[in-house]
C-alpha cells in the first residue's frame, strides 16, 4: 500500500471490478486514449482479465482510491518490469470522471515512480501516450518525465494515424522528495 497526502494505492482487487467500473471501461470519454477502447467490456471479460494479471508480480497494479471518501477512482499500473535492464513502463487511468482536473494522476504516478526507484531499485520509468492527450502528457511531465521519442503515425485513433509519444525519466534526473 502506497500514501500520499490524497491518496491510497493498494492492490486491485476482485471486489473493484463492480458495475461502475464496467462503466468506465465503456464509457468513451474515460477510455479514448486506451487500448481496450475496441471491444465492450462485461463484468465477465473485465474479471477474466484481471484473472489472468492480477498476480504477475513483474507488472504490481494498483487501485487508486481518494482518502477522504475511500472511493475507487482509477488505475495505476507498473511494468512489465525488465529486472536486467531495471526499467519500466507506468500506464494511468481515472475512471471516476468527477475526479479529473484535480491532481490525482500526478499524485498516483508519483507515488509510484518514487517507490519504484526507492524501492524497487528500478533505473529507469516510461510512459506512452497518444499525441492528443494532453492532460496525461502533463501529468507525467508535472512528475518529472521529458519527451525522449515521438512515434510519428504509430497508432490507429479511430480510423486516423496519430503519433505517440514516448516519455521518459531516468532514476538520475529524479528528485527525490
Amino acid at each position: 500500500m502506497l500514501l500520499s497526502k490524497r491518496l491510497c494505492l493498494r492492490s486491485l482487487e476482485r471486489s473493484d471490478l463492480n458495475e461502475t467500473y464496467k462503466q468506465w471501461m465503456n464509457d468513451f470519454e474515460v477510455t479514448r486514449f486506451l487500448e481496450i477502447r475496441f471491444k465492450p467490456h462485461s463484468l465477465d471479460s473485465l474479471v477474466e482479465y484481471w484473472q489472468e494479471h492480477h498476480s504477475d508480480p513483474s507488472s504490481p497494479w494498483f487501485a487508486i482510491c481518494r482518502l477522504d471518501t475511500k472511493s475507487h477512482i482509477g488505475n495505476i499500473k507498473l511494468g512489465p518490469i525488465n529486472w536486467i535492464h531495471r526499467r519500466a513502463d507506468l500506464s494511468i487511468f481515472i475512471g471516476d470522471r468527477s475526479s479529473w482536473g484535480q491532481g490525482y494522476a500526478s499524485e498516483a504516478i508519483a507515488l509510484v515512480r518514487d517507490w519504484a526507484f526507492r524501492e524497487l531499485d528500478l533505473q529507469k520509468l516510461n510512459a506512452g501516450m497518444c499525441e492528443l492527450n494532453l492532460p496525461s502528457r502533463k501529468a507525467f511531465e508535472k512528475c518529472g518525465f521529458s519527451l525522449e521519442a515521438t512515434l510519428r503515425e504509430e497508432a490507429n485513433y479511430f480510423g486516423r494515424r496519430e503519433n505517440v509519444l514516448r516519455l521518459g525519466l531516468p532514476r538520475s534526473f529524479w528528485t527525490p522528495n
